[in-house]
């Protein structure tokens, strides 16, 4: 009896740890400016910004630290549930005057992704400032040099965008500089391959999803929290969007052979995890698309030809999922043929 019971006990650990592995995942949140009225798009205030973090202390959320993502990513590590990253781009100085604050006082580890030509200019944060920042729980990532459109410039220029700041960084901080975010979240296969090559381990989007098993180390994924009209159901919103595992892509990532799609196709994996009806195609610059979806091979497919005018497109899958009514999210990025 008592060793059907220590079987029975076994196998309920191995269920829900099962259970457990397929429902964590990692948000990793994207900030930019805080109390700047003047920057509508890209600001939160600070009291939104103290009332997130005290949700995310409340609710027993693991608050990792870079270091703590990469073990994750290269597998070195489980990936916990409730798992979020902290993360913020440009190195204003609201980030040392309003956000540093309430960030100590929770005591979250958060990273800095800063473009290394802005240092020291008015209204961004000085040496001496990213050095206190490091000193209390802070880590710096590199933002590029000049914060260009990168799918804009030539090879040569995406590698002095890489190569710069880590130089630059190395030198002043006397750390090696590990991490890189895509200035305005803009690659193609050419810029992933010369990040990959400038010695960058992780390299962040701005392609809105989660971070889960299948996540690739230069395309990780971040929930954008900017705007005025932020609030704490977008927020809650935002960290209940697991990440949604795609097997195939047509047209693939990256830089396209021409403006005009025949279709799109995503090819979504264990597609029974879904409800059909709720599963739904979104291009940047037509809103959601017409699609027919095969439950059985998990492809959804849009049909209707069509002629992009943006350079820079966006292609997102979004799946409500049967276990917890949550939709999971796949985001990816197409770029116009250079002329």
């Amino acid at each position: 009896m008592k060793q059907h019971v220590k079987i029975l006990v076994a196998l309920v650990f191995v269920f829900f740890g099962i259970i457990f592995q397929a429902h964590a995942y990692i948000t990793v949140l994207l900030y930019h400016k805080f109390d700047e009225a003047n920057s509508p798009s890209t600001t939160i205030s600070s009291g939104m910004f103290d009332e997130q973090m005290a949700y995310l202390k409340r609710g027993g959320y693991h608050i990792l630290s870079m270091n703590e993502l990469e073990q994750c990513i290269q597998g070195k590590a489980p990936i916990p549930d409730k798992g979020v990253v902290i993360t913020i781009d440009d190195g204003y100085l609201s980030v040392y005057t309003k956000a540093f604050p309430i960030l100590k006082k929770y005591g979250f580890p958060f990273t800095v992704f800063v473009f290394s030509r802005s240092i020291g200019a008015p209204n961004y944060m000085s040496w001496e400032q990213l050095k206190d920042l490091q000193d209390h729980g802070g880590a710096l990532g590199a933002h590029s040099y000049s914060h260009p459109h990168m799918v804009d410039i030539p090879a040569s220029q995406i590698e002095k965008e890489f190569i710069l700041p880590k130089e630059i960084f190395e030198r002043e901080l006397n750390a090696e500089m590990r991490w890189f975010a895509y200035p305005f979240g803009e690659y193609d296969n050419q810029i992933r391959t010369i990040g990959k090559r400038s010695g960058f381990t992780l390299l962040l989007t701005s392609d809105p999803g989660s971070v889960g098993s299948e996540t690739e180390p230069d395309l990780i994924p971040r929930q954008a929290i900017v705007g005025q009209n932020m609030n704490m159901v977008r927020f809650i919103e935002k960290l209940q969007r697991p990440p949604l595992a795609v097997l195939q892509r047509t047209p693939p990532r990256g830089r396209l052979q021409s403006k005009a799609l025949d279709r799109i196709e995503v090819t979504i994996k264990d597609p029974q995890q879904y409800l059909p009806g709720q599963i739904q195609m979104f291009l940047s610059e037509k809103g959601r698309l017409e699609t027919k979806f095969n439950s059985l091979t998990g492809t959804l497919i849009c049909e209707q030809p069509i002629v992009l005018t943006r350079q820079v497109n966006r292609i997102s899958v979004t799946a409500r999922r049967k276990a917890d009514n949550l939709f999971a999210r796949d985001s990816y990025m197409i770029v116009l043929p250079e002329e």
